[in-house]
């Protein structure tokens, strides 16, 4: 394991002094102690972890100089800041130094007027670090209830290790003036080898980022297979950011990866829909899932990050199950309606025909030149379900022109006009049946747009 922060002992400098002073000279340096917690931000929407390291140190009277050092890690050194963590003590951070011609190395020059303990906090930006989302879905036979399982995936490709971490995953979009990765491939911190104060401009606007993420409210999720439900969950929210804490604490070793559950929902209702759409499906039928995330539905009162969902159908109660379909979802609101698409579904079928076509309340202008016209289409839907229960399908249509009008509807009931452009039909149908819809679609052409308008 790497270890990154390394209290300077200074071996070879010591040897050097005890040559050029009097014996009775001596050199005080700090003693590092355990590590007493690391905590890992870890974001979704960019190549971005915030580690923020919190240590205790023996300081000696005088000025104790304490070495950082990140060989073979992916850490950005312009992001690295060590910060006392209780500011009444009698210590005084005077510089933090890059040593020239000495790569990955930051030191920080600590003063203490007197001996004295102090926990200290290192934070840093590193790349490396991921985690994504992904959940199961199981579909009860009837296709009304639904068994939801929600799993992520924490990778670690950063050169280190951080042991017994608290993790924190982020969700939300960031905004970076530099892409972390570039940043931690630089010879030297900032271009070169140099002496940086603790107020420059870059240091103050890396401390408001480290800030931010550090300050929003999380969402504790579990990360035991325990339970249907998370534990100790807070509906909260920064900014545009979510965080979501993983209960205890998780060592994230480098080059492995992991997968927790998160959530489980044993019992989730559902709403099953088929949608005809030539617009965006041309001639498929297309099944959708919809559910609420909320703790109605047994998935708790705070957002889903979004990630892959893979859907299964129970066919028998012994536990068979068919794949039902892939989708990918974004972020889910709390208390929002979510859709899943699941794909072609070849027993559902929507049909449509054209039943007669004529032109009629034709217009000449001045010249006895045809100037408008009606197009009227009569149609028919042809609609069969051979699935083994009933299904609800949405058809939507789209108008060749925004002047339009329908009439003729066998099926008044189940019409909806959605704006100028499309109309759809709602209609369910039992299993092993068919069904027909008859209307009638005049577009009027030219001079009739305005006169069937007027």
């Amino acid at each position: 394991m790497i270890q990154p922060f390394r209290c300077l002992l200074f071996s070879s400098l010591v040897l050097i002094l005890m040559h050029s002073m009097p014996a009775q000279a001596r050199i005080d340096t700090a003693v590092l102690t355990h590590t007493r917690q690391i905590q890992a931000y870890i974001y979704h929407s960019a190549d971005l972890t915030l580690i923020k390291d919190t240590r205790t140190i023996n300081f000696a009277e005088g000025m104790n100089p304490v070495r950082f050092s990140w060989s073979g890690t992916r850490i950005d050194p312009t992001s690295l800041s060590l910060d006392i963590s209780d500011r009444s003590l009698p210590l005084e951070i005077t510089q933090t130094q890059f040593p020239a011609r000495q790569k990955n190395q930051a030191i920080w020059h600590i003063n203490a007027q007197e001996p004295c303990r102090a926990e200290v906090v290192i934070r840093y930006f590193t790349t490396g670090i991921s985690w994504q989302p992904h959940y199961t879905a199981i579909l009860s036979s009837d296709q009304t209830r639904m068994q939801w399982t929600g799993q992520v995936r924490i990778t670690n490709r950063s050169g280190m290790d951080y042991p017994d971490a608290r993790v924190m995953l982020v969700d939300g979009e960031i905004h970076l003036l530099d892409r972390i990765a570039d940043l931690a491939d630089q010879p030297f911190p900032y271009g070169r080898a140099d002496t940086a104060s603790s107020d420059t401009d870059r240091a103050g606007m890396i401390a408001r980022g480290k800030a931010i993420m550090e300050s929003a409210p999380a969402l504790m999720l579990q990360s035991d297979t325990t339970g249907s439900a998370p534990k100790n969950v807070h509906k909260a929210r920064a900014s545009d950011y979510v965080v979501y804490t993983l209960d205890g604490e998780k060592t994230l070793s480098d080059g492995g990866s992991d997968a927790l559950i998160f959530i489980r929902a044993p019992s989730v209702p559902v709403d099953t829909l088929y949608v005809s759409d030539t617009s965006r499906f041309k001639d498929t039928v297309i099944r959708m899932v919809t559910f609420t995330n909320d703790a109605a539905s047994g998935l708790g009162s705070f957002p889903l990050p979004g990630g892959i969902v893979r859907v299964f159908q129970a066919i028998d109660p012994s536990g068979g199950l068919v794949f039902a379909g892939t989708d990918t979802t974004k972020y889910i609101p709390a208390g929002s309606r979510h859709q899943l698409r699941l794909g072609p579904e070849p027993r559902v079928s929507v049909t449509p025909r054209v039943m007669g076509y004529a032109k009629t309340l034709l217009t000449f202008d001045k010249h006895k030149n045809l100037s408008g016209f009606d197009e009227v289409r009569t149609m028919a839907l042809e609609l069969a379900n051979f699935s083994d229960q009933p299904a609800k399908i949405d058809i939507f249509r789209t108008a060749p022109d925004s002047h339009f009008s329908i009439s003729g509807i066998s099926e008044q009931d189940k019409f909806e006009k959605i704006d100028q452009h499309r109309f759809k039909f709602s209609v369910t149908v039992p299993p092993g049946t068919r069904q027909t819809i008859h209307y009638t679609l005049t577009t009027h052409q030219g001079d009739r747009k305005w006169q069937s308008a007027s």
